[in-house]
């Protein structure tokens, strides 16, 4: 029975048109049966002849009705939309929406990585900043097309951050601005067409990355890792002169480059006349220790590409990422994207060049590694405290993550739904593998949206599903 509101503040032609649309579409209504004329719906709602209308001619224009002349309207043949299936998805990709990472129904605590706390994000000054750009900026410049490589007073800001924090030198003209990694990669991957065939990446790796170099038709060759970093003998066999990689804090294992194979990878480029994409992506986060200057930091022979990204300090949802080509390289990309345009919006680049500018991305930086170290010293003592030797942690002391692998006899697939069943999502590691190991007891553990007082209560959870 079609019931209006008066007071929903919908308007009443809505609600008759979702009506009869819901019912077709879920096979309530039957195929060529005539709806009720327009005098009499309006009649028995208490509405006008022209409202009826209104919803049926969106009916209509949309082909869910059709109309014979002189006889009225009639539920067009539609297919019937299946009811959607649930799927909780364990994949840690950057593009996932927020909704479907953290609303997950019967979870108490969610380990995902790439996750933040609500609470990190600078709101109030984010909303003061773009209140006042939104008051102040030239029209001319929202209603133009931006840089075709971004904005240039972030990119000068940018530049001064990367020399004081990475050791990082280059021209601003040098940084191109990207809509997040995935951009980065996919431009890449266009750059450098024509030229390299093969890429290498560490074994295991970000997932994603892999299969973006993979769908832009390369050949990509995983590299297995050393308790040090990348097995360079390995990458020398492999022929490949691009390669993808993580030095200062591996994806997914943690593991840390050492400084002699660093140089070593340095002089494999150069010998190999290739070229190296660093990916820095959270260089902000060290606990224990100062990090090691930056793979680009070392080159001298311009082998090096940058790249790194604000999702993991500030906040995902502004996607914005960067690269820092190469002199020779830099000039390739004027000639090859000579028409494309900078893929992040222009407030979000003028809000974030402000927030640089006036010191706050400094502080905020220095908040959210205190609070970042409190949560991953609290989960590490947590976790010994509980599980003592029979778990082991790995790749922590930085970053946003680490590796936890569980010696009960359980494998991957065993843990993440043990620990489901006690409330607390953790996730796969064998995803990052080019083949999944034949047999993994480890798990992802992300804690960059976990709060601390949850932290305690969330282990023993664990403790519970593993182990009683």
């Amino acid at each position: 029975m079609l019931l209006i509101s008066r007071d929903s503040g919908k308007q009443i032609y809505l609600q008759i048109y979702e009506y009869y649309r819901d019912r077709i579409l879920s096979g309530q209504a039957q195929a060529h049966s005539s709806l009720p004329s327009t005098r009499h719906l309006a009649r028995e709602l208490s509405v006008s002849r022209n409202t009826v209308e209104t919803a049926y001619q969106q009916l209509l224009a949309e082909g869910y009705l059709y109309s014979r002349p002189g006889s009225g309207y009639y539920i067009s043949q539609v297919e019937r939309l299946s009811p959607p299936t649930p799927k909780i998805s364990f994949h840690a990709a950057d593009d996932v929406a927020e909704e479907d990472r953290i609303s997950v129904p019967g979870i108490k605590y969610n380990f995902q990585y790439g996750r933040l706390s609500p609470e990190s994000f600078p709101l109030k000054t984010w909303k003061r900043i773009a209140n006042k750009i939104l008051l102040d900026v030239d029209p001319n410049r929202i209603t133009a097309y931006t840089s075709r490589t971004g904005d240039p007073l972030l990119k000068e800001e940018i530049t001064k951050y990367l020399y004081e924090s990475r050791n990082v030198a280059c021209e601003a003209d040098r940084i191109v601005l990207c809509s997040g990694l995935l951009t980065v990669i996919s431009l890449l991957c266009q750059l450098f067409m024509g030229k390299f065939s093969t890429v290498a990446v560490e074994d295991p790796c970000y997932d994603t990355v892999r299969h973006i170099f993979q769908n832009h038709g390369y050949k990509v060759c995983p590299i297995p890792l050393r308790p040090d970093g990348l097995d360079i003998d390995a990458l020398r066999g492999s022929g490949a002169r691009l390669i993808y990689i993580t030095p200062s804090h591996q994806f997914p294992s943690g593991t840390v480059m050492s400084a002699s194979k660093r140089i070593k990878l340095l002089q494999w480029a150069q010998e190999q006349d290739g070229y190296i994409i660093e990916d820095d992506y959270d260089s902000e986060y060290r606990y224990n220790s100062k990090p090691l200057p930056s793979l680009h930091s070392l080159d001298n022979r311009e082998r090096v590409i940058y790249i790194n990204t604000f999702s993991k300090s500030l906040a995902p949802m502004l996607r914005l990422g960067y690269m820092v080509l190469p002199p020779a390289l830099k000039e390739l990309y004027d000639f090859k994207f000579a028409n494309y345009g900078c893929t992040v919006p222009l407030l979000t680049q003028l809000v974030l060049a402000e927030f640089m500018a006036a010191g706050h991305w400094q502080r905020h930086l220095r908040r959210i590694a205190l609070s970042s170290k409190k949560i991953h010293d609290l989960l590490v003592n947590e976790i010994q405290n509980a599980m003592g030797s029979q778990a082991e942690i790995q790749g922590n002391n930085a970053g946003l993550h680490f590796l936890l692998a569980v010696h009960n006899g359980m494998d991957e697939e065993q843990l993440i739904a043990s620990a489901r069943q006690e409330g607390v999502l953790v996730y796969p590691v064998s995803q990052y593998f080019s083949a999944p190991p034949r047999k993994n007891n480890r798990v992802l553990i992300g804690f960059g949206g976990i709060e601390a007082q949850g932290i305690p209560e969330s282990v023993q959870l664990l403790k519970k599903a593993w182990f009683q």
